[in-house]
């Protein structure tokens, strides 16, 4: 089940509804059996996977409990059952074709084809992460859930099950063991949220998909400008589809009295792709650094390994994104502005020229600018099919800047197309504008304390949802991870 299909508009208000009137005692079990009916709109069968790898996480996690004299070995157990399934779902055609590459290399027979079509279970990389999370917090030290329904509802959760936010055990279980209640305020708040991330998804991504899709389709035929604006568009298009996927499932927990984690804090104002990494893909970029890279050695044992670490850590994030080359390299070159920021950072810190310089404003946007497009080359790799498509991409923005003038988007409806997700940008720029001269005190009046701004906000949402709606709505980019 979609966000933004009519599914949900109508499956979000009857939970909420049910969810609100049932007893307290019974919210919990309402909303795992909600959870597992979103869930298993699409694939029913693939409800046994989730409840199978949540039952053998819950036993293990007791079971560390009852033994923590045997507890690592149970740990790697665990971590590496997960895994495995993972790793069968995602990675199995990947392993298949590239074992059968190094085999044909080597002019040995290749593997037979794989006898099963592997269709891979949405949300399976979020939920085995949080799986993973909990093993590993247990491992340290923390407590195991005793109830197996509550610990059943922490994967299964439906606004967070398909595309996150990672969520902490620590942070959720708690919400389902104290009263809740939703406040005029909250609800407010929460329908704000869903109706700004359907805004976010059908008005701006859905839009730059048109440009995207079509530069993509035919990377042969572009010129440089081409290149550059395919590259801008999807920068702006998986912002704006997985930000407003974020609202969305923020808004719709928030509607039941639940907080899940921001996921993003305007990331294209970063001044360092090390900060970028704070403020895009919270809970994911948090997760890495939690239960790889410090693991791993993190900046402990000097700086060669502290680089060797920060590879490894993006490389395999890149395939958890995705099990292809373009995700290997696409990490792996993340990996890279993240070595070179840190170096550049030691560097200047020892020069006090340099240092002072990298206070100012002008270098400060300077570096926004910067962090943004080292992000929005290596996003190439991000959204090409193949390797071929995103060397072909990067060669005609590099090699091919002699015609500044694009060629693919001649049309009239083209232009169309390309204008205006910018002018959208444009009114959603002015929105964080005024959002930021309110947090200064006699600035800018109190906008939401007029009466009548938030319904007439709201209502300028729909009208612009309704007009501004491409005539197909795709699903949301990270579904497929």
């Amino acid at each position: 089940m979609l966000f933004n299909s009519i599914a949900y508009l109508i499956f979000l208000p009857i939970v909420v509804g049910l969810y609100w009137l049932v007893p307290a005692k019974f919210r919990t079990p309402f909303l795992l059996v909600a959870s597992y009916v979103f869930y298993m709109f699409w694939k029913p069968i693939y409800g046994l996977l989730i409840f199978a790898l949540t039952a053998v996480n819950y036993a293990i996690g007791l079971f560390m409990a009852a033994k923590p004299e045997h507890k690592k070995p149970i740990l790697t157990l665990g971590v590496a059952l997960n895994l495995a399934v993972l790793a069968f779902f995602k990675y199995a055609y990947f392993l298949h074709d590239t074992v059968n590459d190094i085999f044909s290399f080597v002019h040995a027979p290749a593997l037979p084809p794989i006898a099963i079509n592997i269709i891979l279970p949405l949300g399976i990389s979020f939920f085995v992460f949080e799986f993973i999370h909990y093993l590993v917090d247990i491992y340290r030290g923390g407590q195991p859930v005793r109830s197996f329904m509550q610990f059943a509802l922490f994967p299964s959760f439906f606004p967070t099950q398909i595309a996150g936010p990672i969520k902490r055990y620590q942070d959720f279980i708690p919400q389902l063991n104290k009263e809740l209640k939703l406040t005029t305020p909250e609800f407010n708040e929460a329908i704000e949220l869903i109706l700004f991330g359907l805004f976010k998804k059908v008005c701006f991504a859905d839009n730059l998909a048109l440009i995207v899709n079509r530069c993509y389709a035919h990377p042969e035929i572009l010129n440089g400008a081409d290149a550059w604006l395919a590259a801008y568009a999807f920068a702006f298009q998986i912002y704006f589809d997985f930000s407003g996927y974020t609202d969305i499932a923020r808004g719709s927990a928030q509607l039941m009295g639940f907080k899940v984690p921001i996921n993003f804090n305007l990331p294209y104002l970063s001044t360092t792709i090390t900060e970028f990494w704070r403020r895009w893909h919270i809970s994911l970029s948090s997760w890495l650094r939690d239960y790889l890279f410090i693991p791993l050695g993190g900046s402990r044992r000097g700086t060669l390994l502290t680089y060797r670490n920060l590879l490894i850590t993006m490389a395999l994030g890149g395939l958890w994104h995705g099990a292809s080359m373009q995700f290997l390299f696409w990490g792996l070159s993340l990996g890279t502005w993240l070595i070179i920021n840190k170096a550049w950072r030691t560097f200047a810190e020892k020069v006090p020229a340099l240092d002072a310089a990298t206070k100012t404003k002008l270098y400060t946007a300077f570096a926004i600018a910067l962090t943004f497009h080292c992000w929005t080359v290596s996003m190439v790799f991000f959204r090409a099919q193949t390797m071929k498509v995103a060397s072909t991409v990067l060669g005609k923005m590099f090699f091919e800047l002699g015609n500044c003038q694009p060629t693919i988007l001649n049309t009239n409806d083209s232009i169309v197309f390309a204008i205006l997700p910018f002018v959208l940008l444009a009114l959603f720029a002015a929105q964080i504008l005024v959002s930021k001269l309110k947090e200064t005190p006699g600035i800018m009046p109190d906008f939401p304390s007029i009466p009548g701004f938030k319904p007439a906000y709201l209502a300028f949402l729909l009208m612009i949802l309704l007009v501004c709606c491409p005539d197909s709505t795709p699903s949301f980019i990270y579904f497929q991870f």
